[in-house]
């Protein structure tokens, strides 16, 4: 039966939206996978509100490789921060659903398509995913889920866009201009209560206070929320939906991929006005649409991107076992598509998907897993395939995934390449294996300056030499340094590494509570 995006929301209780957000929500999925929060914030039920104080803080920064090679950077907010954030979301939940009723209930469809779900059996907070058969294809969902913001259930879901075509010829397409490091968060204020009302009313509101402490969580900036933990996602509906009113009012028929718009119209000029409304509606946030994003396309088209359809109709997916001539045909056609699409990875992400899970013999597997390893030097976005799709799924040999991880740590450690490297030590750490370089891993990597690789190099370093170790040591004096001059964008590596009587305020309450920010595996 069809659910309204409201209807979605209201399945959500607040204590599921506050353990969702904060027990599961913390960490992004694209960051390797050996943190959590659940210690944390079965903590934070124990404590006093006095524990918790309102401050402005640095968040942890990671920069991940887009799918055009472009960094972007997923940030870690400081926990403490983060949990007043999401406090505010579940004190205020009943009135958050409200401004989610008023500006859905002119929608006879829904037009985000992807936004919060509750998932059965599951806790975290959201899976995204843009393109419908990625989910139907190899998909994977964390047990612990709880909603999930990607995956598409045709019992409950619609399909507007087909209905859409029926009548209309053309089919315009735009995006947000780097949609959560533009919004203002002041400007959540002004679509919860309307601009003029916010401005008289600065004070007193669940609303002011939830600017107040976004802006907590990003050293105290009113431009810009971070990209990464959930609650921005949540966050950012807050004004996007009010946006999305005002487009419907005017009578246009389109959908939302979170920033992402496409609008069927009747005619070119009808399509045209979209735009120019759509701007304008962007504007009184403080947002403007990607001018290399926008276009207008004759009808008819295809659902998916036309690389998307190439891949689909490709032979490869009738087939249930693959030889080596059918691997190796079938990754040059993706090598080919990738050349003619501006060297977009999504398509060898997408690719390689379609086809790990099939049976495959020796050869195949073999040359698969050793252009991915090529592939992964040349787009980095790559590297999040190798756990999961290649590794886990073909039960490759410790010695090939040694192999794999070692390029890695020396190609990333030479250009740079914070995600390489980090994903290397992670998969030394999960995989249980040594590297064979002749120093340890903080004098090898330690002049890149990112916290999530000197916290890896730190777990390693501990692994390989003891607690008491000399090399552990200097992992102690590096953090001490960064914790004295307050470098607090190194937070999760310096409360790992010292010990509480080091520490003061609530990061050594959390340390003598030994509340720890790691999954239990990789925190012996």
């Amino acid at each position: 039966m069809f659910k309204s995006y409201y209807q979605h929301y209201h399945s959500l209780s607040p204590q599921e939206v506050y353990e969702g957000l904060l027990s599961y929500g913390m960490f992004s999925d694209n960051l390797p996978s050996f943190l959590q929060s659940a210690d944390f914030f079965a903590w934070c039920k124990e404590q006093k509100d006095s524990t918790f104080q309102k401050k402005e803080t640095t968040p942890v920064y990671y920069e991940s490789i887009r799918n055009v090679n472009i960094p972007r950077l997923i940030t870690i907010p400081n926990p403490i921060a983060y949990r007043n954030l999401c406090l505010n979301l579940k004190n205020n939940w009943d009135d958050i659903l409200l401004h989610f009723q008023t500006y859905t209930d002119n929608q006879d469809w829904k037009v985000s398509r992807i936004h919060i779900r509750k998932t059965k059996e599951n806790k975290k907070i959201l899976v995204l995913g843009k393109y419908d058969t990625l989910r139907v294809i190899n998909r994977q969902i964390d047990k612990e889920q709880l909603f999930d913001m990607g995956f598409s259930d045709y019992r409950e879901d619609d399909d507007p866009l087909l209905k859409f075509k029926i009548k209309s010829r053309f089919q315009a397409h735009a995006d947000i201009s780097n949609c959560f490091g533009s919004i203002y968060t002041h400007s959540l204020t002004w679509a919860v209560a309307g601009k003029a009302n916010a401005k008289v009313n600065r004070s007193g509101f669940w609303f002011n206070e939830l600017d107040t402490l976004l802006m907590n969580t990003n050293n105290g900036e009113t431009h810009g929320i971070l990209i990464g933990a959930h609650a921005y996602n949540l966050v950012s509906e807050i004004i996007l939906v009010v946006i999305d009113h005002q487009l419907v009012k005017k009578g246009y028929k389109f959908i939302r991929h979170i920033d992402d718009y496409v609008c069927l119209t009747k005619n070119y000029e009808k399509a045209e006005n979209f735009l120019a409304d759509l701007s304008n509606e962007l504007r009184k946030f403080g947002l403007i649409l990607n001018g290399k994003k926008v276009s207008i396309e004759d009808l008819p088209a295809t659902k998916n991107s036309s690389w998307i359809v190439d891949i689909s109709n490709h032979p490869v997916s009738l087939i249930s076992y693959l030889n080596y001539n059918v691997m190796v045909n079938y990754l040059d056609f993706l090598l080919s598509l990738l050349k003619k699409n501006d060297d977009d990875a999504t398509i060898l992400n997408y690719g390689i998907k379609v086809i790990t899970g099939k049976r495959a013999s020796t050869n195949a597997v073999e040359y698969l897993i050793d252009t991915v390893h090529h592939l992964v030097m040349i787009y980095p976005y790559l590297v999040g395939l190798l756990e999961n799709q290649l590794f886990e799924r073909y039960e490759i040999n410790i010695s090939t995934i040694k192999n794999i991880s070692e390029n890695l740590l020396h190609y990333g450690t030479e250009r740079n390449s914070y995600e390489l490297v980090a994903y290397s030590i992670y998969f030394s750490l999960k995989y249980d294996f040594e590297f064979d370089i002749n120093s340890t891993l903080l004098e090898k990597t330690g002049s890149l300056d990112d916290c999530l690789t000197l916290l890896l190099a730190y777990l390693y370093d501990k692994k390989k030499y003891g607690i008491r170790s000399k090399a552990v040591k200097q992992h102690k004096v590096v953090a001490e340094h960064l914790y004295s001059n307050n470098e607090d964008d190194y937070w999760l590596y310096y409360y790992e590494v010292l010990p509480a009587n080091d520490l003061k305020d609530y990061w050594s309450k959390m340390k003598k509570d030994k509340v720890s920010f790691l999954k239990q595996v990789f925190n012996s």
